[in-house]
């Protein structure tokens, strides 16, 4: 893992906002489009080849190379996390967290984590709704302030980056909470969950967050009951 810093920021109180894309590639979606919509400046880059493969072009081989950033609003505090893709590997999984949280605590004092993702139930609903997890009762109240449903018991764990991220969080002491946006297709973008997902945020932080982009690329699907179980992250 290589780390670029392009520019140091000192801020108050930040709104970590940070997920990658994950089922309907929903964490991703969310934190791209705050990434482009805000205000923001790129503050670092983050270079992984960790995958067991290389490409191959014209006879030579290239090992590939994901690239992560984090960039800042400095009008808002808020620091966002985005990417293409996960990580490879589990141990580079933990080892890019702990790396983001390092690098935002020398901006400021962390005042809340945001993760997102998609959450497809074991039967589907129109996907019109937010279900929530968080990393303390005081953040538990936050969501059910804002109408968040409590995700369901039928989900035992939440995988990779947009999961672990919670739980180093609170390891920290930081105060965090998951937004998972229901889906009714987990191999397609999906669009209409990260546009609840933002607006769910645009109440938290108040602020605006225009979600036009997003929502005219909402196709509305058929509804199909699903016979296995649910599935998240």
């Amino acid at each position: 893992m290589k780390v670029n810093k392009i520019q140091d920021f000192k801020l108050k109180d930040i709104i970590l906002i940070s997920s990658l894309p994950d089922m309907g590639k929903v964490g991703g979606l969310v934190t791209q489009h705050l990434t482009k919509k805000l205000e923001t400046k790129k503050s670092a880059q983050i270079i992984l080849a960790d995958k067991p493969w290389v490409n191959l072009k014209d006879g030579l081989v290239e090992l590939p190379q994901d690239e992560y950033t984090l960039t800042v609003d400095e009008k808002n505090c808020i620091v966002i996390f985005t990417g293409e893709n996960q990580p490879q590997e589990p141990r580079t999984v933990f080892e890019i967290v702990n790396t983001i949280l390092d690098i935002v605590s020398k901006m400021g004092n962390i005042k809340m984590l945001i993760s997102a993702g998609g959450y497809l139930p074991s039967e589907s609903g129109k996907g019109t709704l937010v279900y929530g997890v968080a990393t303390n009762s005081h953040s538990i109240d936050i969501l059910k302030s804002y109408d968040v449903k409590p995700l369901s018991p039928e989900v035992k764990s939440i995988t990779w980056f947009n999961g672990v991220i919670l739980g180093i969080a609170k390891s920290r002491n930081i105060d965090g909470v998951g937004l998972f946006g229901e889906i009714v297709d987990a191999e397609s973008p999906q669009y209409k969950a990260a546009s609840n997902i933002l607006k769910v945020i645009e109440k938290i932080l108040r602020i605006k967050i225009d979600t036009k982009e997003l929502d005219e690329k909402i196709i509305e699907q058929p509804v199909e009951i699903k016979k296995d179980g649910p599935g998240i992250g």
